[in-house]
């Protein structure tokens, strides 16, 4: 038969729990194993009414209640006999039970966690057989009645009783520590730590640390990678490493170095560390104390350090070539309007000195460009600041001195995220010296065209003055010599050819003359003259030629008549010889201040080929395009199924003002 025990009274343990459970006195002293002589008492006091004493607490029972209050610690008890559970009021908090919850051993098992509830099992199994007299701890899960879990450390102890059997536990006390927050902050650092690894590691940046005045260094497995040693390297030696690096970047390195020991200034430091197979690294070490340790970290710079090294030898070759050219480079900021960079060239062109002023876009338009062609640079750039593009722009400037210099300027706007132009860089080039190349070509080609127009007018008075009168001489004399003569019917036959072949001859040469010099321009005006001419081609080629002109068009300058008429001239010669074709029209239309030609045939290639064959322009075609210059405009050919269209612009304020020059 098992001794019975008296259980403790939770209230000798945990003050602030009023419980009136019966208990042994404080006299006892059977902490763990009652005593066999009690069996005789018990049963000699079996029909006695116990009559429990009255506790009083003294000064070390306030003290514990208030620690055991205010560290928020919990107690426990069970009475194994009864199957009873009981809780102090901590305990209860930290369970999220109401106050004086009491429950049997095994609803109490229930309060671990299931996932605990094995390891539990086996603490206190152990508790049973250890040299610690039935004591056991451990840190497990809970589960409150709203399904939280908390974590707890618990410490406890077992009473057991000698019984037949063997013992048995009877009674089992302890302390319970809420450490949720513990193991949360521990999760949160491991967390913390991982995430610092795989920073570390995505960022290829290694840890060190070492003392102060120490000769080895503490290293992690990325910084044994960045510094090419094996990956299980953890310590290295100080003076190993320096002999790596470089006199002149450990020599930095030692100042600043000496800055952070002594000023506690930050330190960071780039430099260079040969690797064991030669090679050469460039790392960027960040470094700080604290407690008389250095923590750092370094990471690996040598592509950024190739990309500078790229970058400015790039930049190198950028400047010899712009200056080899001539060229201003500039950058600006558009939403300040500053010229956030632009080399000595740059400023050159316009005629002053870097340190006079900044450069912006409304000094640019309104103090150095050419009021004539101001509108044009506004619409350039505001075009190409709208879509973000590239613009070119050829323009006047008046430098400082007062000269005027020819500009070309090629430039591009660069849009921020919020599709707003934020960048403008481009180059100023200094074209004029070949602006001037270009009107003394446009002069001495416009000469040539002059000279040209003048020797097939002195060739076509010749022809007309000189040889169509011999012409017709000779034929006056074969006729005057005819009817001196008697001919027999083959004489009369070759009389008559020789006389047919004068008379075309003579014919041709009076429309070859009209065709090198009109001689009804200059009286009748370019409509007239043209309408004449288109007449007799169309009679000449059997083509069908339709013309419309503008009536203003012969208030243009002679010269200007002239080479239109020559365009129209060379334009038909071209159709009649490559075209191929049946109809043509010819529009010449005023608009504005260009004028217009715009000639249009059917034609579609050589008849009986397969395949249409590709336009190819004559010699004729080249002249058109020669003379469209000397006026400002150009020529433009389009050719497709249906035909082909040849449009000549010409701007008549270049007419004008070569006419002006030509008075003065």
């Amino acid at each position: 038969m098992a001794t019975p025990v008296r259980i403790e009274p939770l209230h000798r343990l945990a003050p602030s729990l009023r419980s009136h459970a019966p208990g042994r006195s404080r006299t006892d002293t059977n902490d763990h194993v009652a005593r066999p002589a009690s069996m005789a008492r018990c049963k000699r006091d079996k029909a006695t009414v116990h009559v429990h004493p009255i506790w009083a607490p003294n000064e070390s029972d306030e003290l514990l209640r208030l620690a055991v209050q205010v560290g928020g610690i919990g107690i426990y008890e069970t009475d194994f006999e009864r199957s009873r559970t009981r809780f102090s009021p901590e305990l209860c908090a930290i369970l999220g039970l109401p106050v004086g919850t009491e429950m049997t051993y095994a609803e109490a098992s229930q309060v671990f966690d299931k996932r605990d509830r094995a390891a539990v099992s086996a603490s206190l199994e152990a508790a049973g057989t250890s040299t610690d007299q039935g004591q056991w701890s451990g840190v497990h899960r809970i589960m409150r009645p709203d399904g939280a879990i908390r974590w707890v450390s618990i410490q406890g102890r077992r009473y057991y009783d000698n019984a037949v059997d063997g013992r048995r536990a009877v009674r089992s006390v302890g302390k319970v520590v809420d450490i949720t927050h513990l193991k949360e902050t521990e999760a949160a650092l491991r967390e913390s730590e991982l995430r610092l690894r795989l920073a570390l590691g995505a960022a290829q940046m290694g840890t060190f640390e070492a003392d102060v005045g120490g000769s080895e260094t503490i290293i992690d497995a990325q910084e044994a990678h960045l510094l090419g040693l094996p990956p299980e390297t953890r310590r290295v030696s100080s003076e190993v490493l320096r002999a790596r690096v470089p006199l002149e970047d450990l020599q930095t390195s030692d100042a600043k170095k000496e800055r952070l020991e002594q000023h506690n200034e930050a330190y960071h430091h780039e430099f260079r560390l040969r690797m064991p197979d030669g090679s050469e690294r460039w790392l960027s070490a960040y470094a700080a104390i604290r407690s008389n340790r250095i923590f750092g970290v370094n990471f690996d710079v040598t592509e950024r350090k190739r990309a500078e090294a790229a970058l400015r030898e790039s930049e190198a070759r950028l400047r010899i070539a712009t200056n080899a050219a001539a060229l201003g480079v500039f950058d600006r900021d558009v939403k300040t309007d500053r010229m956030v960079w632009a080399n000595d060239r740059a400023f050159e062109i316009f005629g002053h000195t870097r340190g006079e002023r900044g450069l912006t876009r409304q000094h640019f338009l309104r103090d150095y460009v050419h009021p004539d062609d101001a509108k044009a640079v506004k619409e350039a750039m505001r075009d190409a600041r709208r879509e973000g593009g590239n613009h070119q722009v050829i323009c006047r400037i008046r430098q400082k001195s007062g000269s005027q210099r020819w500009l070309q300027i090629d430039g591009k706007y660069e849009l921020s995220n919020t599709g707003e132009p934020s960048r403008h860089i481009g180059v100023f080039a200094d074209i004029t010296e070949r602006k001037a190349l270009e009107q003394e070509a446009k002069e001495l080609s416009e000469r040539l065209v002059n000279l040209q127009e003048e020797e097939r007018q002195r060739i076509a008075q010749e022809l007309h003055d000189s040889t169509a009168q011999h012409l017709v001489a000779a034929n006056l004399n074969l006729m005057s010599l005819r009817a001196k003569v008697s001919l027999g019917s083959d004489e009369v036959n070759l009389w008559n050819e020789v006389e047919a072949s004068m008379a075309e001859a003579l014919k041709e040469l009076r429309t070859f003359s009209y065709l090198m010099h009109p001689l009804g321009l200059d009286a009748d005006g370019l409509c007239s003259t043209l309408r004449r001419y288109i007449d007799g081609f169309a009679n000449r080629s059997k083509l069908s030629v339709k013309i419309r002109s503008s009536p203003n068009i012969d208030t243009l300058p002679l010269h200007m008549q002239r080479s239109l008429f020559r365009v129209v001239q060379e334009a038909l010669a071209n159709v009649y010889r490559h075209a191929c074709a049946s109809r043509v029209s010819v529009d010449l239309r005023w608009i504005a201040d260009r004028v217009h030609v715009i000639i249009t045939d059917n034609g579609r290639g050589a008849v009986g080929k397969q395949e249409e064959p590709a336009f190819q322009p004559g010699v004729g075609i080249y002249g058109i395009r020669a003379r469209a210059r000397q006026f400002g405009g150009d020529l433009k050919i389009r050719t497709g199924p249906q035909g082909t269209r040849i449009h000549v612009v010409t701007l008549i304020e270049q007419a004008q003002h070569r006419k002006a020059s030509r008075v003065h």
